[in-house]
């Protein structure tokens, strides 16, 4: 009989928080997990602890994090995997070690738990719990074996026995006169009967387990009063034994009762019911890991299907009609936990089987879940060209709406990924029409957030206007919907691309200016040439003509003065001297004796005519030349930049093995106005030898040409047959830092005929402006074993609302970074946020020392010093506040 279909979605209730709105990351994830287990919430802690590990697989501190919530819901076994899941790459990780004892402690494991207790003090000495975790595990033993004080063998009767070898070659010693029956007294009077302990066989049993036959052997021995007979030095010898046994099960018994009182009696069998119908028992435990997966237990779901995939193997098909359908829902519901717990490659396998099965049978419900999986594993691995593929495949079989607009909105998120930012609008415009036809409110809000994000990075005037419409629309519905994390979410992203628009407009307008200010000098070049016609003209031909064009030539002669030449004071003379040389001489004579003003300005714009030309004259020159004068100065000021100006160059070498290179490296700057062509990365602020394996390289240029904004950079080194991995790189400058994501091996493959290096061309992955200088100094105490080897990273929130996230490495001053008693200082190029307000420190628990005490951090930058004092071990992600108010920095 077929299966119903049962789908393993992203949770489509939280795609706010998933894929369509920033997701948030592991510290932030920690954090919250951390404050749901301080107050007692550990079902919502491991959901972040989850979360975390999905984004960061084999996290060591989100392990042992999850596995003590685990201890306090009861789930000791899944405590126990999680801690050693922890300590698979570190043995000596403390923290891990610390959370094995605690489960093996809660499971009974008394022996083994006191093991792991010794071996963390060992490593650990200060640290407080591994002492008194010792001194309980004893305890327990203690409790259920008896204090070995109290039951050390004492010299009672002859014990030769024990020592025959050595009997034969001594003489039997005279031991002396004994009291008669002493010995008999004694043994009579440790034979009392055993009170039997509460609880029925039943329960016994349960809590025993395997050691269960042990106690009913070691009852049928004791009441065995031939193997035991009173007043032999055999039977004395198995009655202790056999007594001393049954009494440390029975303190074990009552440990475990005490313990687990309800986990512990639970039955866990199935019930004959079930048995005789094998489907509905395949069915039920079908939806049983429905529901673990739902709630995020994917181990648990994990151990079901596999144990009912052995189930379903063994039955014989009479009694699963649909055995095949069955085991594909198997392998589906395998690949899924699979995925949840970060494990890809065995995702895919067991959905290519599914998808297999599901062609074999002609099953299209289970190929279009197949597809809908595998297009999951393939997306969350970040092959995004390959989970569009396969979903495109899975279109043809979508029925209900709900499906559709899920499927095209997951596409175009896979074409956003991939850059394709156009084909990511339009499948956000499908994804729309789709909710808006199921009336689907969430998935509306997913597919108006696709599309403006879509619009937003085709980043033209036209997109960023529709861009910011549908971030409008969009926060209206997280409003309504009273979502508030999506709420700040979506507010930021339409606060940037209002930013985005209004630099995209003010940089138009300096363009039309431009445009306008070059036609006008274009004309006012063409001017001159203009009027030299006329007068050549006129030269040629001297006609009564003349003397009515010379209003005109003397109105015009003030713009060419105002414009450019003095040509025309050149040739207005002329052409007096050519029509009347004696009322020339005569007017300059008038004019001196009028007034001086007229002569030192235009002597050739003199006539016989009136007195108001004549006037009129100067008052345009006066108002008009000045202009041009101030123009020309002003547009330069406003665009032209620095002739010379400070590059920083940031040059990050991946953590691969071998990934490290010893060649020169070139890099070329390819601005919107110039080039920096091969320069030669060759003197580091750090280390005499860069570009050496999971290393940041700081280069500074203080003297080059200033190239406008950045569009490209070319980088590679001379030593084409060797390989270097690079994983970044950071070039600031104007007050802009521009970031080029590379991850990639620069080899013989990137080298061309014609070309002597190895080099990439690579555009902006990202570009921040108004960045700021940042430096952050540490101290670490001077306590024992203060100083850690784990990754150190900081939440820096400041007063513009924004956070940064920060990893502190590669110090300026020490190569080996928060030792005992030292002070590191970090030199980072951030945006800036403002004020700094307070600060959030945490450690990745990586390394054998993972624990670190923190005596101080101060944060330098141009204006001021924030200083946070903290005096404490940092174990988890720890608020620090600032003391007091910052001090100016020009007032030390």
């Amino acid at each position: 009989m077929p299966i119903s279909k049962r789908k393993q979605k992203d949770d489509e209730q939280s795609v706010t928080s998933e894929s369509k709105l920033p997701v948030k990351n592991v510290p932030a994830l920690m954090g919250e997990g951390e404050k749901f287990f301080r107050d007692q919430l550990y079902d919502r802690a491991i959901q972040c602890y989850t979360e975390a590990l999905e984004l960061s697989p084999g996290n060591m501190n989100a392990l042992v994090e999850r596995a003590a919530c685990y201890l306090k819901t009861g789930k000791n076994d899944l405590a126990l995997n999680d801690a050693e899941e922890s300590l698979k790459e570190n043995k000596e990780f403390t923290k891990g070690l610390y959370q094995k004892a605690e489960a093996l402690y809660a499971m009974g494991e008394f022996e083994l738990a006191l093991v792991f207790y010794h071996r963390g003090k060992k490593l650990r000495g200060d640290v407080r719990e591994f002492q008194l975790g010792i001194n309980k595990a004893q305890e327990a033993i203690d409790n259920c074996v008896g204090d070995p004080d109290l039951v050390k063998l004492e010299v009672k009767g002859d014990l030769s026995y024990f020592d025959k070898p050595d009997e034969k070659s001594k003489k039997k010693m005279n031991i002396g006169y004994q009291k008669p029956y002493a010995q008999k007294q004694q043994a009579v009077q440790k034979r009392e009967k055993r009170a039997l302990k509460p609880g029925s066989q039943k329960t016994i049993k349960q809590l025993l387990g395997e050691l269960y036959a042990d106690k009913v052997y070691l009852e049928n021995l004791l009441n065995d009063d031939h193997a035991t007979r009173v007043n032999t030095k055999a039977g004395d010898a198995i009655w202790l034994l056999a007594n001393n046994g049954l009494n440390f099960l029975d303190s074990r018994t009552e440990f475990w009762r005490q313990q687990k009182p309800i986990y512990a009696r639970k039955a866990v069998r199935q019930s004959n019911s079930s048995i005789k119908n094998p489907l509905n028992y395949v069915l039920n435990q079908l939806e049983i890991i429905d529901n673990l997966q739902s709630a995020g237990k994917h181990a648990e779901s994990l151990d079901k299907s596999n144990r009912l995939m052995v189930y379903v193997n063994k039955s014989p098909d009479s009694q699963l009609t649909d055995k095949k359908s069955i085991i594909s829902n198997i392998h589906s519901s395998i690949g899924n936990a699979y995925l949840e717990m970060g494990k890809y490659e065995l995702a895919l396998q067991n959905h290519q089987k599914d998808l297999e099965i599901s062609k074999d049978s002609d099953n299209k419900e289970g190929i279009s879940r197949a597809y809908e999986n595998l297009g999951r594993v393939y997306a969350r691995n970040g092959k995004y060209k390959s989970a569009i593929d396969i979903w495109e495949k899975k279109l043809p079989l979508a029925e209900s709406d709900m499906e559709k607009a899920w499927l095209y909105h997951e596409i175009g998120r896979c074409h956003l990924e991939l850059g394709n930012y156009k084909l990511a609008e339009e499948y956000g415009e499908k994804s729309l029409e789709h909710s808006e036809k199921i009336s689907d409110e969430v998935w509306k809000l997913n597919a108006t957030i696709l599309m403006g994000q879509s619009q937003a990075k085709m980043g033209d005037e036209e997109n960023l206007k529709m861009s910011i419409d549908n971030f409008e629309k969009a926060a209206e519905m997280t409003e309504k919907q009273k979502d508030e994390p999506a709420r700040k979410a979506v507010r930021k992203a339409l606060a940037e691309c209002k930013e985005k628009l209004r630099k995209l407009q003010v940089a138009s307008v300096k363009d039309v200016d431009e445009k306008e200010d070059q036609n006008e000098n274009k004309q006012e070049e063409k001017i001159p040439s203009e009027k030299n016609s006329p007068r050549e003209s006129n030269k040629k031909d001297e006609t009564p003509r003349k003397t009515n064009d010379s209003p005109k030539n003397i109105i015009d002669t003030p713009r060419s003065n105002k414009e450019k030449t003095p040509e025309p004071k050149n040739e207005t003379p002329r052409s007096n001297k050519e029509k009347t040389p004696e009322p020339k001489n005569e007017t300059p004579r008038s004019n001196k004796e009028k007034s001086p003003e007229p002569k030192s300005e235009t002597p050739r714009s003199i006539k016989e005519k009136s007195p108001e030309p004549k006037n009129d004259t100067p008052r345009s020159i006066k108002e008009k030349s000045p202009e041009p004068i101030n123009d020309t100065p002003r547009s330069q000021v406003s665009e032209k930049k620095p002739s010379k100006m400070e590059y920083k160059i940031q040059v990050k070498t991946s953590d691969d093995l071998s990934s490290g290179i010893d060649a020169n490296v070139f890099i070329t700057l390819i601005g919107t106005q110039d080039e920096l062509r091969d320069i030669q990365l060759k003197q580091t602020n750090n280390d005499s030898n860069p570009f050496e394996r999971d290393h940041v390289d700081n280069f500074d240029f203080d003297d080059l040409n200033y190239i406008g904004k950045l569009k490209k950079i070319v980088i590679g080194h001379d030593a084409p047959d060797s390989s270097w991995k690079l994983e970044f790189v950071n070039v600031t400058y104007d007050n802009t830092l521009y970031r080029f994501d590379v991850n990639k091996w620069l080899d013989s493959d990137f080298k061309k005929e014609d070309e002597k290096l190895a080099s990439v061309e690579l555009e902006p992955s990202s570009i921040i402006e108004n960045v700021n200088y940042y430096e952050v100094e540490v101290k670490t105490c001077d306590d024992l074993s203060a100083g850690t080897d784990a990754k150190v990273m900081l939440d820096i929130y400041g007063s513009s609302g924004e956070l940064l996230d920060v990893q502190l490495k590669n110090p300026s001053n020490n190569e080996d970074p928060f030792e005992r008693n030292a002070i590191n200082k970090f030199e980072l190029n951030l945006k800036n946020i403002g004020k700094i307000q307070k600060l959030a420190v945490m450690t990745d628990g990586s390394g054998s020392g993972s624990s670190w005490k923190l005596a101080y951090i101060k944060i330098f930058d141009s204006k001021y010093i924030y200083t946070f004092t903290a005096n404490k071990w940092i174990d988890s992600k720890t608020e620090l506040l600032l003391d007091g108010e910052p001090v100016q920095a020009n007032s030390l």
